[in-house]
């Protein structure tokens, strides 16, 4: 039995991947920032407001390639 995975699929796991990293790598260092802090409510505040922004660039990336995809597909195969 063989996977085969489509250019569409390895375009959005590749983004996934690539953001995952960079949260990853935000919330080690505002984890260091917030055990320094003396306003860990600030950083906390930051750290949401980061996250909810990136989460919402991520899924509109995706959802811009999708779109873009189907679109495409669309006009060449009729």
């Amino acid at each position: 039995m063989s996977v085969v995975i489509s250019p569409f699929s390895s375009v959005i796991l590749l983004i996934l991947l690539f953001s995952l990293f960079f949260l990853i790598s935000l919330a080690n260092g505002l984890t260091i920032l917030f055990i320094f802090s003396k306003k860990q409510l600030l950083v906390l505040l930051i750290f949401a407001i980061v996250s909810f922004v990136s989460f919402s660039l991520i899924s509109a990336l995706i959802f811009i390639i999708s779109f873009l995809l189907l679109t495409s597909g669309f006009f060449f195969f009729y």
